[in-house]
């Protein structure tokens, strides 16, 4: 299988980029997306964390939008970030796993040789990121941070839309662990990670100011808080919550500082502000009440604090409940720029502005989707039931059993702890149907050609 060769559209894919109409005489809004990593739901103060005080996000949040059911399109890094930055679900592109890199360990050059089908090794070049979509658009684009989506080309983040790159390829405890600004290194493996927040932030500030006069957008994936976790020296034994927590507080001033900066040129009113996660916590962190951490699709490997400020549309001080996914940034901020979604391909996520500003009654998703690897594991429907198929055990002790399948309801049970199926089965037949059609759906189309 891995012998084959994907086909790619990409005349489809540059015919849609060169029909995009560039930016006229009104600006669109700015956009800085914070994409931390494996930070869990309940490690800010504003949802739950006494161990850690994160003044600057709360702040955020009492001044836009948090969302308290919004979930990564995967419970691990490359997957998800592939989902964040195209509006599909990871599957679509063949990314099922996290990306090693090519020079690396015997057993990550073979974990890229057999977990991707087709040879894939980065995103695929006929994929559409928001940065392309931005770009074509007129904007200003640079990310900052873990690309984490291919380490040589085509896969590049020059070569994704990005007109700036300062960061790595791949995950901090991946080796060799060096920085690059566009294609050069900037800073020799194994870079100082204590310093990456602050030369992150520093680069940022410094990308605003030179583009504070025309539109642009900031992708900030964050190689922080995984493992291993650090924190400058200024941050040491700033919180309750380890050097884990040190390294989160230190974020929060990276974010605050983002924002000092904005409202420094007088941009705060025009510019969308998110800030969320790729996933859930992985050996430290707090997943709040939900069940799972990293890896697993209970909540929460998947669950992650969300929240955005748009005084021009988003009103201040909002709490939604309704779920929502990272697929949905895509035609969100696309929407939000003036960008038409391309039809060549299914785009799975929606437009959430309406969900932002507080007036959607339900979710805009009638199901969402939970998938590991090529497989769909789970569903949650609009009414906040539940389904999960088989699986292995959550449980380390008993890693070589199997359970399920559960249906949880969301309503009164958000931990996941009790199946619900023999009170509701003709509930639990109907969303085990949906999963097996979708997964049929996706087998029959993989890439989701239209």
């Amino acid at each position: 299988m891995n012998k084959r060769k994907v086909q790619l559209r990409q005349s489809a894919h540059q015919a849609y980029l060169s029909s995009i109409p560039r930016v006229a005489e009104q600006k669109p809004p700015n956009i800085v997306l914070i994409f931390v990593d494996d930070m869990g739901y309940g490690d800010l103060s504003c949802f739950g964390s006494q161990a850690i005080h994160t003044p600057n996000l709360d702040e955020m949040a009492e001044d836009g939008v948090r969302l308290n059911n919004f979930y990564a399109s995967s419970p691990v890094c490359s997957p998800s970030r592939f989902g964040c930055l195209t509006g599909r679900y990871p599957t679509r592109g063949f990314v099922h796993h996290v990306f090693f890199p090519k020079s690396g360990s015997l057993a990550g050059r073979m974990i890229n040789r057999f977990a991707f089908p087709y040879g894939v090794r980065g995103i695929l070049p006929d994929e559409i990121t928001v940065a392309e979509a931005l770009r074509a658009r007129g904007y200003k684009t640079g990310i900052f941070g873990k690309w984490h989506l291919g380490d040589h080309s085509p896969y590049l983040p020059n070569e994704k839309g990005f007109d700036y790159f300062f960061g790595s390829y791949y995950s901090n405890d991946m080796q060799p662990y060096a920085y690059y600004r566009n294609d050069e290194i900037a800073l020799e493996a194994p870079a100082d990670q204590t310093q990456l927040t602050r030369r992150l932030t520093d680069e940022i500030l410094a990308f605003i100011d030179a583009n504070k006069d025309q539109p642009f957008f900031v992708y900030y994936p964050s190689p922080f808080p995984h493992h291993p976790v650090h924190a400058s020296p200024q941050f040491s034994g700033s919180s309750n919550g380890g050097t884990y927590g040190d390294c989160v507080q230190e974020i929060d001033w990276s974010v605050g500082a983002i924002r000092k900066k904005l409202a420094e040129h007088g941009l705060t009113e025009n510019t969308l502000v998110i800030f969320t996660s790729d996933n859930g916590p992985w050996h430290e962190g707090s997943p709040g009440l939900h069940r799972g951490r990293k890896g697993n699709n209970f909540d929460g490997g998947q669950m992650t604090p969300f929240i955005a400020s748009f005084p021009r549309l988003i009103p201040k001080g909002i709490e939604v409940d309704h779920a929502a996914m990272n697929i949905d940034l895509f035609p969100t901020l696309l929407k939000l720029a003036g960008v038409p979604l391309p039809s060549d391909r299914e785009v799975d996520g929606v437009d959430i502005l309406p969900l932002l500003q507080g007036q959607e009654s339900a979710s805009p998703h009638e199901a969402l989707y939970f998938i590991r690897g090529a497989e769909i594991f789970g569903v949650r429907a609009s009414d906040n039931f539940k389904y999960m198929k088989k699986d292995r055990s959550d449980n380390s002790f008993y890693a070589a059993l199997k359970h399920g399948p559960f249906l949880f309801d969301l309503n009164h049970d958000p931990n996941e702890s009790y199946n619900a199926a023999a009170h509701f089965p003709q509930k639990e037949k109907q969303m085990r149907e949906a999963l097996e059609s979708k997964q049929r759906e996706m087998k029959a189309n993989p890439r989701g050609w239209r």
